[in-house]
Protein backbone atom coordinates (compact mmCIF):
# COMPACT_ATOMS: atom_id res chain seq x y z
CA UNK A 1 0.00 0.00 0.00
CA UNK A 2 1.06 3.85 -0.35
CA UNK A 3 2.22 6.00 2.67
CA UNK A 4 -0.40 8.75 2.55
CA UNK A 5 -0.79 11.94 4.43
CA UNK A 6 -4.68 12.65 5.05
CA UNK A 7 -5.17 16.97 5.26
CA UNK A 8 -8.16 17.09 6.86
CA UNK A 9 -11.18 19.62 9.32
CA UNK A 10 -11.02 17.33 11.34
CA UNK A 11 -9.77 16.67 14.95
CA UNK A 12 -9.20 12.76 15.17
CA UNK A 13 -7.79 10.56 12.66
CA UNK A 14 -10.63 8.45 14.15
CA UNK A 15 -13.13 10.52 11.71
CA UNK A 16 -10.63 10.22 8.77
CA UNK A 17 -10.78 6.16 8.45
CA UNK A 18 -14.26 6.45 8.92
CA UNK A 19 -14.99 8.97 6.44
CA UNK A 20 -16.96 11.31 8.18
CA UNK A 21 -17.81 14.08 5.98
CA UNK A 22 -15.13 16.64 5.51
CA UNK A 23 -15.13 20.81 4.26
CA UNK A 24 -11.49 20.17 1.95
CA UNK A 25 -11.88 21.39 -1.68
CA UNK A 26 -9.76 21.22 -4.57
CA UNK A 27 -9.16 24.90 -3.76
CA UNK A 28 -7.49 23.71 -0.27
CA UNK A 29 -5.80 21.13 -2.87
CA UNK A 30 -4.40 23.55 -4.77
CA UNK A 31 -3.37 26.17 -1.92
CA UNK A 32 -1.28 22.74 -0.04
CA UNK A 33 0.40 22.48 -4.05
CA UNK A 34 1.32 26.01 -4.29
CA UNK A 35 2.51 25.98 -0.35
CA UNK A 36 5.02 22.74 -1.56
CA UNK A 37 5.82 24.85 -4.83
CA UNK A 38 7.33 27.85 -2.42
CA UNK A 39 8.99 25.88 -0.60
CA UNK A 40 10.79 23.72 -3.62
CA UNK A 41 10.88 23.98 -7.45
CA UNK A 42 7.96 21.42 -8.68
CA UNK A 43 5.85 20.71 -11.93
CA UNK A 44 2.34 18.84 -11.53
CA UNK A 45 0.44 16.91 -14.02
CA UNK A 46 -3.16 16.49 -14.11
CA UNK A 47 -4.33 13.24 -14.15
CA UNK A 48 -7.51 11.62 -16.40
CA UNK A 49 -9.18 10.90 -12.72
CA UNK A 50 -8.60 14.33 -11.56
CA UNK A 51 -5.52 13.25 -9.65
CA UNK A 52 -2.34 15.43 -9.68
CA UNK A 53 1.01 14.35 -10.28
CA UNK A 54 3.67 16.51 -8.20
CA UNK A 55 7.05 15.89 -9.88
CA UNK A 56 9.87 17.78 -8.65
CA UNK A 57 11.28 20.33 -11.54
CA UNK A 58 14.78 20.66 -12.26
CA UNK A 59 15.56 17.01 -12.54
CA UNK A 60 15.24 13.95 -15.45
CA UNK A 61 11.90 13.64 -15.35
CA UNK A 62 11.98 9.75 -14.82
CA UNK A 63 14.07 10.87 -11.66
CA UNK A 64 11.35 13.45 -10.36
CA UNK A 65 8.49 11.54 -9.03
CA UNK A 66 7.39 13.22 -5.66
CA UNK A 67 3.94 12.44 -4.67
CA UNK A 68 0.14 12.07 -5.72
CA UNK A 69 -2.13 14.66 -4.79
CA UNK A 70 -6.20 14.04 -4.81
CA UNK A 71 -9.40 14.63 -3.02
CA UNK A 72 -11.44 12.05 -1.85
CA UNK A 73 -14.88 12.68 -1.65
CA UNK A 74 -17.44 12.09 1.56
CA UNK A 75 -19.10 15.41 1.57
CA UNK A 76 -21.32 15.35 -1.53
CA UNK A 77 -19.27 15.03 -5.41
CA UNK A 78 -16.88 18.35 -4.87
CA UNK A 79 -15.76 18.03 -0.80
CA UNK A 80 -13.95 15.58 1.27
CA UNK A 81 -10.85 14.72 2.38
CA UNK A 82 -7.80 15.53 0.82
CA UNK A 83 -4.84 12.39 0.28
CA UNK A 84 -1.13 13.06 -0.18
CA UNK A 85 0.66 9.58 -1.17
CA UNK A 86 3.86 8.21 -2.21
CA UNK A 87 4.78 5.09 -3.35
CA UNK A 88 6.16 2.14 -1.25
CA UNK A 89 8.25 0.54 -3.89
CA UNK A 90 9.83 3.91 -5.35
CA UNK A 91 13.38 3.85 -5.22
CA UNK A 92 13.66 7.29 -3.39
CA UNK A 93 10.74 6.01 -1.45
CA UNK A 94 12.41 7.19 2.14
CA UNK A 95 13.14 10.88 0.72
CA UNK A 96 9.40 11.18 -0.77
CA UNK A 97 8.22 10.72 2.57
CA UNK A 98 10.29 13.12 4.38
CA UNK A 99 9.61 15.51 1.77
CA UNK A 100 5.82 14.78 2.37
CA UNK A 101 6.06 15.20 5.87
CA UNK A 102 7.60 18.19 5.52
CA UNK A 103 4.87 19.41 3.31
CA UNK A 104 2.50 18.15 6.06
CA UNK A 105 3.44 20.34 8.68
CA UNK A 106 3.78 23.05 6.51
CA UNK A 107 0.72 23.30 5.85
CA UNK A 108 -1.15 22.24 9.25
CA UNK A 109 1.04 25.63 10.34
CA UNK A 110 0.14 28.02 7.43
CA UNK A 111 -3.19 26.64 6.37
CA UNK A 112 -4.59 25.55 9.51
CA UNK A 113 -5.22 22.00 8.32
CA UNK A 114 -4.75 18.96 10.61
CA UNK A 115 -2.87 16.26 8.93
CA UNK A 116 -2.17 12.78 10.00
CA UNK A 117 -0.34 10.35 8.55
CA UNK A 118 -1.23 6.85 7.50
CA UNK A 119 0.70 4.11 9.50
CA UNK A 120 0.04 5.06 13.22
CA UNK A 121 -2.38 7.44 12.51
CA UNK A 122 -0.22 10.28 14.26
CA UNK A 123 -1.32 14.27 13.80
CA UNK A 124 1.87 15.76 11.64
CA UNK A 125 2.67 19.21 13.29
CA UNK A 126 6.04 21.49 13.55
CA UNK A 127 6.56 19.63 16.90
CA UNK A 128 5.75 16.32 15.71
CA UNK A 129 7.37 15.82 12.27
CA UNK A 130 10.99 16.46 13.70
CA UNK A 131 10.76 13.17 15.63
CA UNK A 132 8.73 11.45 12.99
CA UNK A 133 12.04 12.39 10.30
CA UNK A 134 14.72 11.42 13.12
CA UNK A 135 16.83 9.03 10.69
CA UNK A 136 17.62 7.07 14.08
CA UNK A 137 14.17 6.77 15.52
CA UNK A 138 12.11 3.98 15.40
CA UNK A 139 8.89 5.55 13.07
CA UNK A 140 12.06 5.93 9.99
CA UNK A 141 13.66 2.89 10.87
CA UNK A 142 10.24 0.62 10.64
CA UNK A 143 9.41 2.80 7.42
CA UNK A 144 12.71 1.74 5.85
CA UNK A 145 12.27 -1.90 7.17
CA UNK A 146 8.81 -1.85 5.11
CA UNK A 147 10.32 -0.20 2.01
CA UNK A 148 13.19 -2.33 1.73
CA UNK A 149 10.58 -5.49 2.37
CA UNK A 150 8.33 -4.18 -0.48
CA UNK A 151 11.28 -3.75 -2.79
CA UNK A 152 12.53 -7.20 -2.23
CA UNK A 153 9.15 -9.08 -3.29
CA UNK A 154 9.20 -7.29 -6.52
CA UNK A 155 11.26 -9.84 -8.15
CA UNK A 156 9.92 -13.33 -6.53
CA UNK A 157 6.47 -12.38 -7.26
CA UNK A 158 7.19 -10.64 -10.63
CA UNK A 159 5.99 -7.16 -10.06
CA UNK A 160 7.07 -3.93 -10.90
CA UNK A 161 7.75 -0.79 -8.84
CA UNK A 162 5.61 2.31 -9.48
CA UNK A 163 6.83 5.97 -9.24
CA UNK A 164 3.31 6.80 -8.00
CA UNK A 165 0.48 5.14 -6.84
CA UNK A 166 -2.26 3.66 -9.03
CA UNK A 167 -5.39 3.65 -7.11
CA UNK A 168 -4.60 2.12 -3.75
CA UNK A 169 -1.69 0.18 -5.24
CA UNK A 170 2.13 0.61 -5.70
CA UNK A 171 3.03 -2.15 -7.34
CA UNK A 172 1.82 -3.97 -10.37
CA UNK A 173 1.75 -6.80 -13.12
CA UNK A 174 6.00 -7.15 -14.36
CA UNK A 175 4.98 -5.19 -17.66
CA UNK A 176 8.61 -6.03 -18.86
CA UNK A 177 8.28 -9.61 -18.46
CA UNK A 178 9.15 -11.32 -22.04
CA UNK A 179 9.10 -14.27 -23.28
CA UNK A 180 10.82 -16.30 -25.47
CA UNK A 181 8.80 -19.07 -27.05
CA UNK A 182 10.96 -21.90 -29.04
CA UNK A 183 10.04 -25.65 -30.39
CA UNK A 184 12.90 -26.52 -28.82
CA UNK A 185 15.42 -23.96 -27.11
CA UNK A 186 18.87 -23.86 -26.82
CA UNK A 187 20.11 -25.19 -23.13
CA UNK A 188 20.47 -21.94 -20.89
CA UNK A 189 24.25 -21.98 -20.91
CA UNK A 190 24.47 -21.71 -24.54
CA UNK A 191 21.37 -19.09 -24.53
CA UNK A 192 23.28 -17.06 -22.07
CA UNK A 193 27.11 -17.71 -23.26
CA UNK A 194 27.33 -14.23 -23.89
CA UNK A 195 26.24 -11.29 -21.51
CA UNK A 196 26.51 -7.74 -22.28
CA UNK A 197 30.11 -6.19 -21.47
CA UNK A 198 30.87 -5.58 -18.24
CA UNK A 199 28.07 -8.79 -16.89
CA UNK A 200 28.45 -12.25 -16.51
CA UNK A 201 26.39 -15.28 -16.23
CA UNK A 202 25.38 -17.62 -13.27
CA UNK A 203 23.03 -20.79 -13.58
CA UNK A 204 21.37 -22.61 -11.17
CA UNK A 205 18.72 -25.44 -12.68
CA UNK A 206 16.15 -23.71 -14.70
CA UNK A 207 17.34 -20.40 -13.63
CA UNK A 208 19.40 -18.11 -14.84
CA UNK A 209 21.03 -14.44 -14.26
CA UNK A 210 23.21 -12.01 -15.60
CA UNK A 211 24.77 -9.37 -12.76
CA UNK A 212 27.32 -6.39 -12.54
CA UNK A 213 30.85 -7.64 -12.52
CA UNK A 214 31.67 -4.75 -10.29
CA UNK A 215 28.83 -4.32 -7.92
CA UNK A 216 27.82 -8.26 -8.20
CA UNK A 217 24.00 -6.68 -9.17
CA UNK A 218 21.43 -8.82 -10.65
CA UNK A 219 20.91 -7.01 -14.32
CA UNK A 220 18.37 -9.48 -16.13
CA UNK A 221 16.75 -12.27 -15.00
CA UNK A 222 15.87 -15.80 -16.83
CA UNK A 223 13.84 -18.85 -16.57
CA UNK A 224 13.09 -21.98 -18.22
CA UNK A 225 9.65 -21.85 -17.06
CA UNK A 226 8.77 -25.13 -19.82
CA UNK A 227 10.82 -26.98 -22.56
CA UNK A 228 9.51 -24.21 -24.83
CA UNK A 229 9.15 -20.56 -23.24
CA UNK A 230 11.79 -18.74 -21.28
CA UNK A 231 11.39 -16.03 -19.46
CA UNK A 232 13.15 -12.96 -19.33
CA UNK A 233 12.43 -9.70 -17.03
CA UNK A 234 14.69 -7.39 -14.92
CA UNK A 235 15.99 -6.51 -11.70
CA UNK A 236 14.75 -3.28 -10.34
CA UNK A 237 17.26 -0.60 -9.32
CA UNK A 238 17.53 3.17 -9.62
CA UNK A 239 17.64 3.49 -13.44
CA UNK A 240 14.73 4.99 -14.99
CA UNK A 241 12.16 2.57 -15.83
CA UNK A 242 12.28 3.85 -19.67
CA UNK A 243 16.33 2.86 -19.44
CA UNK A 244 15.50 -0.44 -18.02
CA UNK A 245 12.61 -1.28 -20.86
CA UNK A 246 15.58 -0.66 -23.57
CA UNK A 247 17.90 -2.49 -21.87
CA UNK A 248 15.69 -5.32 -21.56
CA UNK A 249 13.71 -5.58 -25.10
CA UNK A 250 17.23 -4.92 -26.80
CA UNK A 251 18.26 -8.70 -24.36
CA UNK A 252 15.35 -10.12 -25.61
CA UNK A 253 16.02 -9.27 -29.48
CA UNK A 254 19.32 -9.84 -28.97
CA UNK A 255 18.40 -13.96 -27.89
CA UNK A 256 16.03 -14.04 -30.79
CA UNK A 257 18.86 -13.51 -32.63
CA UNK A 258 20.99 -16.18 -31.42
CA UNK A 259 18.20 -18.91 -31.17
CA UNK A 260 15.31 -18.12 -33.11
CA UNK A 261 11.59 -18.36 -31.86
CA UNK A 262 9.27 -15.40 -31.12
CA UNK A 263 9.17 -13.03 -28.43
CA UNK A 264 5.98 -12.05 -26.80
CA UNK A 265 5.15 -9.28 -24.66
CA UNK A 266 1.83 -8.59 -22.79
CA UNK A 267 0.27 -11.83 -24.78
CA UNK A 268 1.23 -10.74 -28.06
CA UNK A 269 4.38 -11.28 -30.62
CA UNK A 270 6.31 -8.31 -30.06
CA UNK A 271 6.41 -5.91 -33.52
CA UNK A 272 7.65 -2.44 -34.07
CA UNK A 273 4.34 -1.06 -33.83
CA UNK A 274 2.81 -2.63 -30.52
CA UNK A 275 6.71 -1.59 -28.63
CA UNK A 276 6.54 2.13 -30.49
CA UNK A 277 5.88 3.60 -26.85
CA UNK A 278 9.65 2.78 -26.46
CA UNK A 279 10.67 5.58 -28.90
CA UNK A 280 7.67 7.55 -28.45
CA UNK A 281 7.66 8.39 -24.71
CA UNK A 282 11.79 8.67 -24.08
CA UNK A 283 11.23 9.08 -20.14
CA UNK A 284 7.92 7.04 -19.90
CA UNK A 285 7.35 6.16 -16.34
CA UNK A 286 6.28 2.75 -15.09
CA UNK A 287 3.05 3.73 -14.09
CA UNK A 288 2.35 5.70 -17.07
CA UNK A 289 2.82 2.44 -18.77
CA UNK A 290 0.21 0.69 -16.69
CA UNK A 291 -2.05 3.03 -17.62
CA UNK A 292 -1.08 3.56 -20.99
CA UNK A 293 -1.97 0.00 -22.04
CA UNK A 294 -4.88 -0.94 -19.17
CA UNK A 295 -6.73 2.33 -18.99
CA UNK A 296 -5.78 4.26 -22.97
CA UNK A 297 -4.62 7.37 -20.78
CA UNK A 298 -1.36 9.19 -22.35
CA UNK A 299 1.42 9.36 -20.65
CA UNK A 300 2.76 12.91 -19.49
CA UNK A 301 6.31 12.65 -20.38
CA UNK A 302 7.29 14.38 -23.80
CA UNK A 303 6.50 12.48 -27.04
CA UNK A 304 8.86 12.31 -29.74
Amino acid sequence: MPFSVWLTSHRRIEDVRAGAPDRLTLEDLRACLELLARSRPTRAALRPDGSTWVFRAGEELALAPLLWAGLRPNNGPQSGTIQLSVSATHPFFMANVFELLSLAALVNEELGLHAFEGVSGREVTVESHRELLDVEGTYSRELARSWQQNREQLHPNLRMPLEFPAGQQDDAPNMLMLRLEHPKPPPLAELLAEPPEGQEVEIRGPQAVWFDRATQAPVTWFLLNNPQEVLIWPQWGEAPFSRTAHSLFDVAVRMRARSGGRLIWNGEPVTPERTSWLQRYPELLGVELLQFVLLGWEPVTVRV
